[in-house]
């Protein structure tokens, strides 16, 4: 979830259980050599004559994850050995959507909506099934920090306010697998919860854990649960049990599921996606009776559907994804684009207060010239390109977001600056013949931009820069 943040750094870090900051790069890193070498050695076992060049590698990233996110994860990738030639990043309730497609669901010419809920985001993808059998993105992706790792922080918030911080704290430094047991125990009850559940849930506890806290607050478990505010719905069944009311279970679900509900409801309530009338529902979160019930008593007038093993539907589309990466035949774009230009003034487009006198000559700085706008529907691999005349010798291309459909200037409230490409004109060939040609490839799961210099072939991609 780090990654889910909008500053991403190289330099960014991660907290383990203990709160010690690590490196974040390193564990991706790491993880995914670990991951690679996993998948050689189970080939070497099963296989013949496998080559490591024969392998495409799809990695699956959250819809809601930024550019810079994506470039993390991709130098990561590289890092550990990882061809980036041979690599896609695969956005996951598409790839998920793509699984449900190929295992037979009757979709042809119909809208529908994969909600992917797995441990740390709700994604959210809208999709139309084409005559070709390709799929048409018809919203752009959207979701947020909703996954059930967030019914985990719940529960262990509960656990901490019984058994006093400085017990949790002990046991997740000091017997680890007593904690990740008790975490796992957890997990099984989780996935078997139901909404309307009157049975109350019992949990098994480390006995370390109990010892702890008894010792530190000089009462038994029993007497310390009869001083906290929950009544007869908290108590202790034997040496290494707690049972609690169904009522408190249903407690640590409500928030974040009631936020993926919401969202769901809001786009839904779009005027381009009346005739969205199925959910696709996967992730491993997908899984929970909970969910599922929440999401069909509050969108009644949905049909939903759950694929088998609905935890594995981004894998298996993820395969699907690579062998056929085409099968998505065009997206919705989340942001409006372009670049950073200046233009002669003219008192018929231009307010009179942005003019500057420059060079000889009345200009208007940071106008924002549009290449492609948010909500647009575009086909992948489109590619859309403007010329500009460099200024000087060195110049740099800025390059722009926003939500605003019709920016005009790129200082206007809500402009982003993505990134720059520095370029170099040749110096025996005058600036006015230099054109410089600006690219933007869009409808990939990627963003890729690059400048040529038309004169003289030369190109330069565009790389953020995430060295802080």
């Amino acid at each position: 979830m780090v990654l889910h943040s909008q500053q991403i750094w190289r330099s960014a870090t991660v907290e383990d259980l203990e709160g010690k900051t690590f490196p974040a790069k390193p564990l991706f890193t790491m993880s995914l050599k670990y991951l690679q070498q996993h998948l050689l050695d189970a080939l070497s076992m099963s296989k013949i004559g496998t080559r490591e060049t024969d392998i495409r590698y799809i990695i699956t990233v959250p819809a809601i994850w930024g550019i810079a996110a994506k470039q993390f994860m991709r130098e990561a990738a590289i890092e550990a050995g990882i061809d980036g030639a041979r690599l896609k990043l695969a956005l996951e309730p598409e790839a998920a959507a793509v699984c449900c497609e190929a295992l037979g669901h009757t979709l042809a010419g119909e809208k529908f909506m994969v909600v992917d809920i797995g441990g740390g985001t709700a994604d959210i993808s809208v999709n139309e099934k084409q005559s070709d059998g390709s799929l048409k993105n018809i919203h752009a992706p959207s979701g947020g920090p909703w996954g059930g790792i967030y019914v985990d922080a719940n529960f262990i918030a509960f656990m901490t306010e019984v058994f006093g911080t400085m017990a949790i704290t002990a046991l997740q430094s000091k017997d680890m697998y007593d904690y990740f047991d008790m975490i796992r125990d957890f997990e099984v009850k989780k996935r078997k919860f139901e909404f309307d559940s009157q049975t109350d849930i019992t949990f098994r506890i480390p006995v370390v854990l109990k010892e702890i806290s008894e010792e530190q607050f000089h009462q038994s478990l029993s007497d310390r649960l009869r001083s906290l505010k929950y009544g007869k719905r908290v108590f202790t069944r034997g040496r290494d049990k707690l049972g609690v009311d169904s009522s408190i279970m249903q407690s640590w679900f409500t928030d974040p599921v009631s936020k993926t509900v919401d969202h769901i409801s809001s786009v839904l309530k779009e005027k381009r996606m009346k005739d969205v009338g199925l959910i696709v529902l996967v992730g491993g979160f997908a899984e929970s009776p909970y969910v599922q019930q929440r999401i069909k008593e509050e969108l009644p007038g949905m049909k939903l559907t759950v694929p088998g093993e609905a935890g594995l539907a981004v894998l298996k589309g993820a395969v699907m994804f690579g062998h056929k990466h085409d099968i998505i035949s065009s997206r919705v774009m989340d942001y409006t684009y372009g670049i950073h230009v200046w233009a002669y003034y003219d008192e018929k487009i231009h307010p009179a207060e942005r003019k500057v006198y420059q060079d000889g000559a009345w200009i208007v700085d940071n106008l924002f010239d549009i290449f492609v706008r948010a909500n647009e529907d575009v086909p992948v691999d489109s590619k859309v390109s403007h010329r500009t005349i460099p200024s000087s010798q060195s110049s740099r291309i800025s390059i722009y977001r926003t939500k605003n459909r019709e920016p005009y200037f790129t200082t206007d409230p809500g402009c982003e600056k993505l990134g720059h490409i520095d370029k170099n004109s040749n110096r025996d060939i005058p600036l006015k013949e230099q054109i410089t040609k600006t690219t933007f490839m869009f409808g990939d799961t990627e963003l890729h931009i690059w400048c040529e210099n038309v004169k003289t072939g030369e190109v330069e991609t565009l790389t953020l820069d995430l060295s802080k």
